[in-house]
């Protein structure tokens, strides 16, 4: 009884709530549609990815070419003006010529000039305006380096967003079988208490026709199977409620959302072999592809740390105009308006060895990365060994648990026909009862098995949307 009660109860360890609009007889390709659609951790993931994206932008436009406009307009206490202090020293004067002598003859030195003059720059008043483009020429690989980690951080979230989507797509798999075996687990908890509800009135009249086969503890005991087989459909429905609730939560839909299911559909094949499903889990699984993009990442980040070794040049140009009322000065005709070109050159040549610590850590870094690498292709293939192995358990479970069903059916519906002429004693065809719905059960549960496994399978290997349909 203790087993039975195990079995019966399987279906309880699906759980969780939710509610919306009715939904009456869902397939799984329904569920799953319509999971992908409501889940708020699709919009999440998708966030994230938009987020990377404009990051990768981001980081594109930073070493692209920049070009501003400013300008202004400034008012100063008062005009500006330029203070010259100093001596001029004159020319010697030739009086030769005044002295009736030949030239050279008579020079006259000419005394120092004191010089104190205050010169107007420009005026008070200063509108300036200006045009300036700013454009890296080369930078030692930083662009390089930089955007580079940038495209990948947008593939590791396009890897997440997928990863998220399989989430989903395992945990309806997981639900919806849940729910149909809850709901397989109490059509049998029904079927079992009518027989058992049967069986008691079959005893209870030969125990009143004073038949010598029955006593009363052969009555007693068929009405005390009933009342524990009642027991369990009670809890056979609590946990097909629960299973529906979580099932409704995992496909987004609100609290309390009423849904139905559809007839579940036939065992789905499966004839694969393990070496190409490794290799497909190693292709396509989001956990795979992520740390082979973070190592990736982490070859930009050795380029970037080791872009300080080289110089950064860049072009710098700049257009102006200026206007103020003062036509001399700073801004004469000829400064009014002009431009510049320039190309600047920034080279670090001694930086106490940062750079090439960053380099190293850089390098430390990748090398974790490729440690955990290993780890995870290592780890990975025992999951797909493990449910590999476990697939093929499960289908040779199915068939042996579908012939014991046929057995323990045929051998139920004998006792029962034997009890009627009293060939039989009650405790044989209750156990007979008990035989056949433990094997019922055991088929249900193996199937559940098969199909979760298979589910698990695919989560593993990455598989996601076939043909538009999940």
């Amino acid at each position: 009884m203790k087993k039975h009660s195990a079995i019966l109860l399987v279906a309880a360890w699906f759980c969780a709530p939710t509610h919306a609009e009715p939904l009456d007889k869902l397939s799984l390709e329904q569920s799953l549609r319509i999971a992908l659609q409501n889940h708020r951790s699709i919009h999440v993931s998708q966030a994230a990815l938009d987020m990377a994206e404009a990051q990768y932008q981001q980081a594109m436009a930073a070493f692209g070419p920049k070009l501003s406009l400013e300008g202004g307009f400034q008012r100063a206490d008062q005009n500006r003006t330029y203070n010259f202090q100093g001596t001029i020293q004159p020319p010697p004067v030739d009086a030769s010529m005044l002295m009736g002598a030949p030239p050279g003859t008579i020079v006259m030195p000419v005394a120092p000039i004191a010089i104190d003059l205050d010169t107007k720059l420009f005026d008070r008043d200063l509108t300036r305006a200006g045009l300036n483009l700013n454009y890296p020429l080369y930078t030692g690989g930083k662009q390089q380096a930089m955007t580079g980690m940038a495209k990948k951080g947008v593939d590791i979230a396009r890897e997440e967003k997928r990863k998220a989507e399989l989430d989903i797509v395992r945990d309806v798999h997981k639900y919806y079988h849940g729910a149909q075996l809850a709901k397989k687990m109490a059509q049998l908890a029904n079927d079992t208490l009518e027989r058992f509800q049967a069986l008691e009135d079959l005893t209870d009249r030969l125990y009143q026709n004073s038949s010598l086969k029955v006593k009363k503890t052969d009555y007693l005991r068929s009405k005390t199977t009933t009342a524990m087989t009642r027991s369990m459909v009670r809890e056979t429905a609590y946990a097909t409620a629960l299973t529906h609730e979580a099932l409704a939560n995992a496909m987004g839909l609100p609290v309390n959302s009423q849904v139905g299911l559809a007839p579940e559909a036939g065992l789905p094949r499966f004839d694969a072999a393990f070496d190409p499903l490794l290799a497909k889990a190693m292709q396509f699984n989001p956990d795979k592809q992520r740390l082979e993009l973070a190592v990736q990442a982490a070859e930009h980040k050795i380029d970037d740390a080791r872009s300080s070794l080289y110089p950064m040049v860049g072009l710098e140009a700049t257009a102006y105009r200026v206007w103020n009322d003062y036509a001399g000065g700073l801004v004469n005709k000829d400064n009014r308006a002009g431009w510049t070109i320039g190309i600047g050159v920034k080279w670090d040549l001694f930086d106490s060895g940062l750079t090439k610590a960053s380099v190293d850590a850089a390098r430390a870094g990748k090398i974790k990365l490729e440690s955990q690498r290993i780890l995870l292709d290592n780890g990975l293939a025992l999951q797909i060994k493990n449910h590999f192995l476990r697939i093929q358990s499960a289908r040779q479970q199915v068939e042996d648990s579908a012939k014991a069903r046929d057995y323990a059916e045929e051998n139920r519906k004998l006792n029962v026909r034997a009890y009627q002429e009293e060939m039989v004693e009650t405790k044989d065809v209750i156990e007979a009862q008990l035989i056949e719905t433990f094997a019922s059960a055991n088929l249900y549960r193996v199937e559940h098995d098969l199909r979760t496994a298979l589910a698990d399978l695919d989560y593993l290997v990455g598989k996601e949307l076939r043909q538009g349909k999940p």
